[in-house]
């Protein structure tokens, strides 16, 4: 724990840290067009939600509403169309942040800005000397951002034409525990050792953080999406890249509460 606490609440740390958030959202629209466009990926569904979630909803699993509710938090039934990726750097005597979104429609287009992007830092960190990596941070970024995006990159692997492997900064990630130097997920800072995992939208509330819109859960976040895109697909982009954006904002905030304790 003392090089989590180390990261967390050394000052100078803030500057040396990417805050990233990935959003997807479901796939397909209904779980009818899911069924017919993919049959043997559907049953996978099907027989997953059967064994996790049947005591819950019995025979409405095949439903829309526990398509909705719940298969967008696996990767393999979802697609990125945005992530948002943040810098803090002081500027005359000014905290300033330089934020990046990427979002399309297009869910390889999105994965390769970034991927590039990690890929650059990553032989920029190699080639230092002594190696350094910045921090990556965000909100349940080890149990849900870190492994969405490994699991899309093995899917699209071969898709790229310089560089077929994981981008360094993300295979270290896979040997290290939450509480260890390289990434701070503020899941887990935000619990001070206790058991709770608490929303995002909460600890927002409660430090009363700026905010442009309200953080809503993936699972609503795609539901919107799919509403607004029937009408206009650019609407739909550009509500998920602001919920993308507000949520790296609020993490931002909070890493720049502790780093003052």
């Amino acid at each position: 724990m003392a090089e989590l606490f180390e990261e967390v609440f050394n000052p100078a740390k803030v500057y040396n840290t990417l805050f990233f958030n990935v959003k997807p959202v479901l796939k397909y629209e209904t779980i009818q067009e899911f069924e017919e466009k993919e049959p043997s990926l559907y049953q996978r569904w099907v027989n997953l939600a059967k064994k996790r979630y049947d005591d819950r909803y019995g025979e409405d699993i095949k439903a829309q509403t526990v398509y909705e509710k719940h298969a967008v938090y696996y990767p393999e039934f979802t697609r990125i169309v945005a992530i948002t990726y943040a810098t803090l750097y002081v500027e005359e005597g000014k905290v300033k942040r330089y934020m990046k979104r990427i979002v399309n429609n297009d869910e390889f287009i999105v994965l390769a800005t970034f991927i590039d992007e990690l890929h650059q830092i990553s032989s920029d960190g190699a080639h230092s000397e002594p190696k350094s990596f910045p921090i990556l941070c965000g909100h349940n970024i080890m149990g849900h951002d870190i492994p969405h995006l490994i699991k899309k990159f093995v899917l699209y692997r071969k898709k790229f034409e310089d560089n077929k492997q994981i981008p360094l900064i993300l295979k270290r990630t896979l040997n290290m525990k939450p509480w260890e130097s390289g990434v701070i997920d503020t899941l887990n800072v935000w619990k001070f050792n206790g058991y709770e995992k608490t929303p995002l939208m909460l600890i927002a509330d409660f430090l009363d953080l700026k905010k442009t819109v309200d953080l809503k859960p993936l699972d609503e976040v795609s539901r919107e999406y799919w509403e607004l895109n029937n009408d206009d697909p650019d609407k739909a982009l550009e509500y998920v890249s602001l919920q993308s954006a507000t949520q790296t904002n609020f993490v931002i905030q909070i890493m720049n509460e502790l780093r003052q304790l």
